[in-house]
């Protein structure tokens, strides 16, 4: 997976569903934390509301480990459920969502509470604006001052960042490579070198 959208900015969107408002928060989010602040600014925002109903994916779109939701008092199954599967179905990843419910006076029942709450989502994922996070793996790269021509233009064509760079006798760089072009990447710098570099990739990034 090379990479995935996340929120480039904070979206609200309001819905009334039988007389009961469902404020949609939704915002960039990538730890725990950052999620559970955006419940503390909802309630401070919207004083006095029946419900704050969360769901959260705050990392990457498959990581479940970092999947997150809570009903806040609605019958179990009923909201974070429902919009945890929105925010999975969107792809998107570093989210959090906040649906403030106002009670209007009317029941919804456990089906109408699944879609009101699933819309208040969807409707707020509708309008807001996303942004790519590129994947990258860390590597390191030792070569001498003869290469340098070749290496830089490799690492600019794959549009590698440089972390740390140190110049002694040789040169030595810590890198962050596009997770999709480490290969790519390592062999052309192999192959331009004539096998004297090699791109160290390290383990557990």
């Amino acid at each position: 997976m090379g990479g995935y959208h996340v929120p480039k900015s904070p979206v609200i969107a309001e819905l009334t569903i039988k007389n009961s408002r469902f404020i949609a928060s939704v915002e960039h989010a990538n730890t725990a934390a950052a999620t559970a602040r955006h419940q503390q600014q909802c309630q401070q925002r919207w004083p006095g509301a029946s419900h704050y109903c969360t769901a959260a994916v705050y990392g990457a779109p498959e990581d479940s480990r970092c999947y997150a939701m809570s009903d806040a008092g609605e019958p179990s199954g009923t909201a974070g459920r429902p919009m945890l599967n929105v925010l999975l179905h969107s792809g998107l990843g570093e989210v959090s969502v906040v649906v403030v419910r106002y009670f209007g006076g009317v029941k919804l029942g456990t089906g109408g509470l699944q879609r009101a709450y699933s819309q208040a989502v969807s409707h707020a994922l509708s309008d807001l604006p996303l942004r790519e996070k590129i994947l990258r793996k860390a590597a390191a790269i030792h070569y001498d001052y003869a290469d340098q021509s070749a290496i830089q233009h490799l690492l600019e064509r794959y549009n590698a960042e440089i972390t740390e760079q140190e110049f002694s006798e040789r040169v030595a760089m810590q890198l962050a490579v596009v997770a999709d072009s480490v290969t790519l990447l390592a062999n052309d710098i192999k192959n331009a070198t004539q096998g004297r570099v090699a791109l160290t990739i390290k383990t557990g990034d």
